[in-house]
């Protein structure tokens, strides 16, 4: 690699900005406040509907904007700058960077700019402009927000530029590369249907918003318009909490404000053409509550997957066995996976049912030991109650819960060679590393004793991992108790210099097949195969030809001496 390729690498890697990180959930909309209502009224209307960020909103000039700010300050909120003299052709004066000085002069140091309106969908033809602009607002003013909005999955080739909607984001992310991906995409039809890609619209972007490490919005619909029917509370509620099981950590909507043409036609937005809230009004107020105070939380979440049960949408993954919490199959339900900065585990679930509710039970991974349920209305946790594993939900039409589960698994200790022939199987359900189990089943330590179900003709267990040194046993003794069988027993061994068991390497010994303990004396140092030899395994057959199906053996212990 060239000196001069090494730097111009250098210099693009700095200059890519870091990810967004606000300090609240930010809440927006598009079509704000026309120019005759940007009054404290109006923002406070605004804020009472637990929106944090003012949308753009057409037509201000400086002066105008500048009001606006002041007043969302007065309120308690932040507004985002849409300034005429932003644009993506901006870049063909030679003085551009200039302009954009002016533009951060006139508002970047008032307290409550969010950020700077660049454009909305734009072509990829656009992206390299809209780049050099983006990171000159960055530059200049690294504390708010340059934005710009994507299209959704369903714009044609010739609104994107590109062949395809996944090339489109990567070119976008790697080019514009912006502290945000945000999109738009309205899926609930006029006719009743929802779009087919609503959901690989959210499993792309949160995609590519992963592999760039760039946050994720969504913006959803709450205006009647052209072929999209006006949301039901449910509808609302599903659209956003499906966003927020696929790791969106901002969430706008669109429209707030009503223009008096959509009016006229019975299309109304969350308020009406007079700023006066309408019927969605207490419908969004309560889920921008809810998205405030699960946003806590989630800002601080890293998406880990997403999973899907009942039929599984275009573009998204089936839930299967191998994840932490298990979901009914026949259930339509979103799994939305997490993890915290301490790398605690935690799930949203969401009814992926808009219009009916639903109630069942998730199951768990046998290492989660407890849940907490995150309330949407305080933040506070409870403990979930878990029934043999499983937790009991009921869920309204799109509504989702916020699980933070505790897990707890104690993993096992790497083996090391035992150098002592001393089982006594004293703890608790630890055979004590007995295992090639054959013609038994269902081993079991308890009180001192392994016990084993008989099932065939060839009863016999091992334990191998062994590094006896030659001649340190003379004998090995077995105390045990038999149901039944033939009255003989076998002993066999592996070596290290014949590592496996075969018929040169054991000893017949008689047992007493009457149900009682018996201990029985196996004399391996008489055995040529076994003097002077270094033992790895050793293999023990209760009882020859075995012993009715169904009864046990029980070993109390096996010692060398």
């Amino acid at each position: 690699m060239s000196a001069l390729l090494a730097g111009a690498l250098l210099v693009a890697c700095a200059a890519v900005a870091a990810p967004w990180q606000p300090d609240e959930y930010p809440i927006s909309y598009w079509y704000g406040p026309p120019l005759e209502a940007n009054t404290q009224e109006t923002w406070q209307t605004a804020k009472d509907c637990n929106f944090t960020v003012c949308g753009p909103a057409g037509g201000y000039s400086v002066d105008d904007n500048r009001k606006m700010l002041d007043l969302c300050q007065a309120v308690g909120m932040k507004a985002m700058a849409l300034d005429g003299r932003i644009n993506w052709q901006m870049t063909a004066d030679d003085n551009w960077r200039e302009m954009v000085g002016r533009i951060v002069a006139d508002y970047g140091s008032h307290p409550a700019l969010y950020g700077y309106f660049l454009q909305d969908e734009p072509n990829y033809e656009q992206f390299q402009a809209l780049g050099e602009i983006s990171r000159e607002f960055e530059k200049q003013d690294p504390a708010h927000l340059p934005y710009t909005n994507l299209f959704p999955t369903y714009a044609s080739v010739e609104q994107l530029g590109t062949p395809t909607y996944a090339d489109h984001l990567d070119k976008y992310l790697s080019i514009v590369q912006p502290r945000v991906l945000s999109y738009d995409h309205y899926c609930l039809m006029k006719d009743g249907s929802d779009r087919k890609d609503y959901f690989e619209n959210l499993e792309l972007i949160r995609e590519y918003g992963l592999r760039y490490h760039t946050p994720q919005w969504n913006i959803i619909l709450s205006l009647p318009h052209l072929a999209y029917r006006d949301p039901t509370a449910g509808e609302m509620r599903w659209q956003v909490y499906t966003s927020l099981a696929y790791g969106m950590q901002g969430l706008m909507y669109f429209t707030y404000w009503t223009h008096p043409d959509w009016e006229k036609d019975g299309q109304v937005a969350i308020v009406d053409s007079h700023g006066k809230p309408a019927r969605l009004y207490p419908i969004v107020q309560q889920l921008n509550a809810e998205i405030r105070t699960l946003g806590k939380t989630l800002l601080g979440l890293t998406s880990t997957a997403v999973y899907h049960t009942g039929e599984t949408p275009r573009g998204c993954r089936r839930l299967g066995g191998d994840e932490i919490v298990r979901l009914p199959d026949d259930v339509p339900l979103v799994l939305g996976l997490f993890t915290d900065a301490a790398g605690t585990q935690l799930a949203m679930i969401v009814n992926r049912r808009h219009d009916s509710p639903v109630e069942f039970e998730a199951g768990f991974k046998p290492n989660v030991v407890g849940a907490f349920v995150a309330s949407p209305q305080d933040g506070s946790e409870s403990e979930a109650l878990l029934e043999g594993g499983k937790l009991k939900l009921a869920l309204e039409p799109g509504d989702g819960r916020l699980l933070r589960l505790v897990t707890q698994f104690r993993y096992p200790e790497p083996p090391r060679p035992l150098t002592d022939i001393d089982f006594r199987f004293d703890t608790p359900a630890d055979p004590e590393g007995w295992a090639g189990f054959n013609s038994l089943t269902s081993p079991k330590a308890s009180d001192g004793v392994l016990s084993l179900t008989f099932t065939g003709e060839d009863p016999f267990l091992s334990r191998g991992y062994l590094r006896i040194e030659p001649d340190r046993y003379s004998k090995i003794k077995v105390r045990m108790k038999l149901p039944g069988g033939n009255a003989e027993g076998q002993l066999f061994w592996t070596t290290a210099e014949a590592p496996s068991f075969r018929d040169d390497k054991y000893l017949n010994f008689p047992v007493v097949p009457d149900g009682e303990w018996h201990e029985y004396e196996i004399p391996v140092g008489e055995h040529p195969k076994w003097k002077g030899q270094a033992i790895r395994a050793i293999r023990l057959d209760p009882t020859t030809g075995g012993a009715p199906k169904g009864t046990q053996v029980e070993i109390d212990s096996i010692i060398g001496e």
